[in-house]
């Protein structure tokens, strides 16, 4: 480095050099990464502690062609207006990272690289239980969707009345049958919402994955064959353990597996990928398949109560499925692209290994 001095001698080093010095060490204990390339020499000119740290101290990665790849891809492609001074994030390994870089001049790049994984997660665990308290939303859906069926037995049980000297055994029979339907409708809305509520409180165990997906999928796996579907897992050693209640899990996977089957139906090659990955205390777990994915406007609303694209849905599944994440002190986020598939992601913490 031609302008920097780093260490802790600072004080050796006379009065002129000083202000640099000064400036290294600083930027050598903030938990900011910061790189510094020249453009013209096509090399790394400064990198501190922690952009090393961030990276594994891969040096494929810290060298100038490494960051210049992997953080601006689309230097020299794009404006420099929608390259330099914007927040971009990246997940890379098992943090997601947030940088901005900065022109300094023609010749030099200043980026700035923050860890933004715990951040991340607290902020999906708040938006998670910021849902959950929404109370008054919930309760005024719920109003709502009781509130047709049983206007239509009360009218269809008034007319029947009025009319039962007049009508026919076979209409009679008809406003029973309708009235039937309604209720039937009422019972399947309350076990939705049983099942909201089943789980208040959860019991934390120690579960090895590998043997609960032997069970998991020997449970569901008849189901899918039946229905031409294929199910295969992606099992991440390091991620051997979660620190989870049993029950909760198994209903989370059930609730996502179910999910993605109803969206390959009529599908081709329909296929059911169960992921697991270690990140850094905690273990993500990806349900992913090839089916007919969702639209923006449908991943805008798909933690809302009673919102639904499916006909016999209740908007109720994706809502209890995290409340149960929650629950497990986990977040979950789901991606999907129209006409190619959806993944979705849970991601709890990671149990204690045997001593």
């Amino acid at each position: 480095m031609d302008n920097f001095s780093t260490g802790n001698n600072c004080q050796a080093i006379d009065n002129k050099n000083f202000g640099n010095c000064l400036y290294a060490d600083i930027m050598e204990t903030i938990d900011l990464g910061i790189v510094i390339l020249n453009i013209k020499r096509q090399e790394v000119i400064f990198k501190n502690k922690f952009s090393s740290e961030i990276f594994n101290n891969d040096e494929d990665v810290l060298e100038y062609k490494g960051l210049l790849k992997l953080l601006l891809s689309q230097h020299g492609k794009n404006q420099p207006s929608e390259v330099f001074g914007k927040n971009f994030t990246l997940r890379y390994k098992n943090r997601l990272l947030g940088y901005t870089a900065y022109m300094l001049s023609d010749n030099f790049i200043w980026i700035i690289i923050r860890d933004i994984t715990e951040r991340s997660r607290l902020e999906s665990i708040a938006e998670a239980v910021n849902s959950m308290e929404n109370i008054s939303y919930i309760f005024s859906g719920i109003r709502h969707e009781l509130g047709n069926p049983i206007n239509s037995i009360k009218m269809t049980l008034s007319v029947l009345k009025k009319n039962l000297g007049e009508y026919s055994p076979t209409a009679v029979e008809k406003f029973v049958d309708r009235a039937m339907t309604e209720i039937s409708r009422v019972e399947f809305l309350l076990q939705a919402l049983k099942s909201f509520s089943i789980f208040e409180n959860p019991d934390i165990q120690n579960i090895k994955l590998v043997d609960f997906f032997i069970r998991f999928t020997s449970l569901i796996g008849n189901d899918l064959y039946q229905s031409g579907i294929k199910i295969s897992k992606v099992i991440d050693p390091a991620a051997e353990r979660v620190s989870a209640d049993p029950r909760l899990l198994h209903q989370i996977m059930l609730n996502l597996i179910t999910n993605a089957s109803d969206a390959l139906e009529n599908k081709d090659n329909p296929e059911i990928i169960i992921r697991t990955e270690r990140k850094a205390g905690l273990v993500a777990i990806t349900v992913e398949d090839n089916g007919c994915g969702m639209s923006k406007e449908a991943q805008a609303n798909l933690f809302k109560p009673f919102y639904t694209t499916k006909a016999n849905g209740t908007g109720l599944g994706l809502m209890i499925t995290l409340k149960m994440v929650t629950l497990l002190k986990g977040s979950m986020e789901i991606k999907s692209t129209k006409d190619a598939g959806t993944k979705a992601t849970v991601i709890i913490p990671e149990g204690k290994k045997d001593d």
